[in-house]
């Protein structure tokens, strides 16, 4: 009798674009099945999914799945909701919808003692122009649909923001940091937890360009584990999460979490013993996650708002100690996330160098000019 493989666990992904993806090919050789959601069918994970499910499909997406996740918060909340009512989502509920409105986690921050900067919270552009001019510097963010820079206005710059819009909207005070940094870290369903050695990263207009490993300050990496790790806990969180920080002489701040793997990670799929993506599966699936270790310095440079040319790609590969990863997106445009190349070295010295050469093959016109 003909034997198969039926009977492996079948973990369902929402969303499909370049997270999901990296999921999948970095969990391929685990014995799991992967059904991937997508609201539409143009979206690169769909082309290696073991089964797509599209559009208003979701309920019979999480039906098939024996574990849901998610690549992306801004996702159909119907499939998010029932997968939680079926018991099959991880991370929890909680993390994801305080994430669907930037106020509440700001909020739920703020109220659970962790490090945040001074905000506020608007019910009306009108309101949120009145309280910002209480700060010196400011930054307004729409409480919905905004990332990457998207529905981000600041002081010197507010020419556009909205007039007479009713919405939700946080008015932050700008904090006047000495540089960003995040961590990814992760946590199981029996409450173990890992951590990766946290980032420097480069943020132009919201948007990341680039991150580096290399923090040296330890009462910095042990200050940044035991903020990841609170947060983790009070959520009763489940898989890989990525937190930004804004580092300031007083301590750091929380800027905003991310409820799986994240931008500021993927250097791990190079420097690290197990990618972000792999532990992250793992968790989802209760298979036990792998402690990582940092090997090498690495790092990425992100590839934004432009596609990479055979020359170019010659050009990144002779530098040594770097793979280029590009997303198959469709249209390219600007501020829009096309790739990332990683980046290793044998020491920071020299990766900050390899990052600088990259950008200035992937930006010859500035990389102003690709956001």
């Amino acid at each position: 009798m003909l034997k198969t493989q039926n009977s492996l666990n079948r973990v369902g992904i929402g969303g499909a674009g370049q997270l999901g993806t990296m999921m999948i090919l970095e969990s391929r050789g685990l014995p799991l099945y992967f059904n991937v959601y997508s609201e539409n069918d143009k979206e690169p994970a769909l082309e290696i999914a073991s089964r797509a499910f599209i559009g208003g499909d979701y309920e019979n997406f999480v039906d098939q799945s024996d574990f849901v996740t998610f690549e992306f918060e801004h996702i159909n909340p119907k499939m998010i909701r029932y997968a939680h009512t079926e018991g099959k989502l991880r991370p929890g509920i909680k993390s994801i919808e305080l994430k669907m409105q930037r106020h509440k986690e700001k909020e739920f921050l703020r109220d659970n003692s962790f490090p945040v900067g001074n905000f506020t919270v608007a019910d009306s552009s009108d309101t949120a122009l009145k309280q910002a001019s209480k700060f010196e510097k400011y930054v307004i963010k729409r409480s919905s649909g905004g990332y990457d820079g998207k529905g981000q206005y600041y002081y010197y710059n507010i020419e556009d923001f909205p007039q007479g819009e009713k919405n939700f909207f946080v008015v932050e005070e700008f904090v006047d940091y000495t540089s960003e940094a995040s961590i990814i870290c992760g946590r199981d369903m029996d409450g173990n937890e890992i951590f990766y050695e946290p980032s420097y990263n480069t943020n132009i207009q919201g948007i990341l360009i680039r991150n580096n490993t290399g923090i040296k300050d330890r009462d910095l990496v042990e200050s940044l584990k035991e903020i990841s790790s609170r947060l983790m806990k009070k959520l009763g969180y489940v898989g890989i999460m990525g937190i930004e920080f804004f580092l300031t002489p007083d301590g750091p701040l929380i800027n905003e979490y991310a409820p799986r793997v994240h931008n500021t990670g993927h250097h791990t799929l190079m420097g690290s013993s197990i990618s972000q993506f792999e532990n992250h599966i793992r968790a989802v699936a209760n298979i036990p996650m792998e402690d990582p270790v940092t090997y090498v310095p690495s790092g990425i440079v992100n590839v934004i708002g432009t596609d990479i040319s055979y020359a170019q790609t010659a050009e990144i590969a002779k530098i040594g100690g770097t793979r280029i990863f590009m997303y198959r997106k469709g249209e390219v445009r600007r501020k829009r996330k096309m790739g990332h190349v990683c980046v290793t070295a044998q020491n920071e010295k020299q990766l900050l160098a390899k990052e600088t050469r990259i950008e200035s093959i992937l930006y010859p016109r500035g990389i102003e000019n690709y956001l």
